[in-house]
């Protein structure tokens, strides 16, 4: 049999820190620039007194507070939960459970160490829970915080025109196979390396549906509940694995009260366009 997988193989080591006097768009560019999915809260000595997350920040727009003039002590979460690096995933989910929270705080001697979440959990080692029939709660909005994405754009109002949302990814390799998977397109383009590698792009490329999946990121955040009713994309330049992609969205008209027309940009890390259209979707209002 195995040995259980430790936290310190799950956890993000990518930690960011805010003081509790920060205003909270300090947080929220952390949390949405960085592609961090929490930011820890330190007084002046580094010493850990809280935690803030995407769901505090959701929290504070819903409830109408300003971001530049709230502090992050108003919405911090500061009962903190610990765990040491060598502590077991299933003992991990335990606490979690215990204390009905969704993120653990890393610490060895040294301080703080990294962060490990629910969905870390559940989705890297889902047995962690079974081994032991524990459930963890995990809110697929966690999904929104993962550590290579992020967001940005105006929350907590409705959609009006000249809105802009960008959400950004790096399309993997590995995202590549998991598509061609999920859907049968196993064009060697996108698999075979030696392939690929003799055709005009000189190597493994994404799908261009996999590509326009990113712009179906950024709306699926819009304010709202968004609903795609048209998607229209012209491909104007290869993505290939590893990549990271932008994708741009801009609300140029409204159709009808409910019904908005979107510009659709998608560039890469050198800003190059690799998709240009528009699309229309239904906001619907949340249940």
């Amino acid at each position: 049999m195995s040995s259980p997988r430790a936290v310190r193989e799950l956890l993000s080591s990518d930690v960011e820190t805010v003081g509790p006097a920060a205003f909270l768009r300090a947080a929220t560019e952390y949390l949405y620039g960085s592609g961090v999915d929490s930011v820890v809260v330190t007084d002046e000595h580094d010493v850990p007194v809280g935690i803030t997350t995407g769901r505090d920040i959701g929290r504070a727009a819903a409830e109408g507070l300003g971001f530049d003039t709230t502090r992050v002590r108003e919405v911090m979460t500061d009962t903190l939960v610990t765990v040491s690096p060598e502590t077991t995933g299933r003992q991990a989910a335990e606490t979690m459970r215990e204390h009905g929270i969704h993120h653990l705080l890393v610490v060895d001697d040294g301080g703080v160490v990294g962060v490990v979440t629910a969905t870390d959990l559940a989705y890297a080692i889902p047995d962690a829970t079974a081994e032991s029939g524990v459930e963890v709660d995990v809110d697929e909005r966690d999904r929104y915080d993962e550590g290579d994405w992020a967001f940005d754009g105006p929350t907590g109002s409705a959609l009006s025109v000249g809105d802009e949302f960008t959400f950004a990814k790096t399309l993997t390799e590995t995202d590549i196979e998991q598509f061609a998977e999920a859907t049968g397109d196993t064009n060697p383009l996108h698999l075979d390396a030696e392939y690929a590698g003799a055709t005009r792009f000189g190597g493994r490329i994404a799908h261009g549906v996999l590509t326009t999946g990113v712009v179906s990121a950024a709306v699926a955040r819009l304010p709202g509940m968004p609903i795609y009713l048209e998607q229209n994309a012209r491909f104007t330049a290869p993505v290939h694995g590893g990549e990271r992609v932008t994708a741009a969205i801009e609300v140029v008209e409204e159709e009808t009260a409910d019904q908005f027309r979107l510009s659709t940009v998608v560039t890469d890390g050198d800003g190059e366009v690799v998709l240009d259209g528009d699309a229309l979707v239904l906001v619907g209002e949340e249940p």
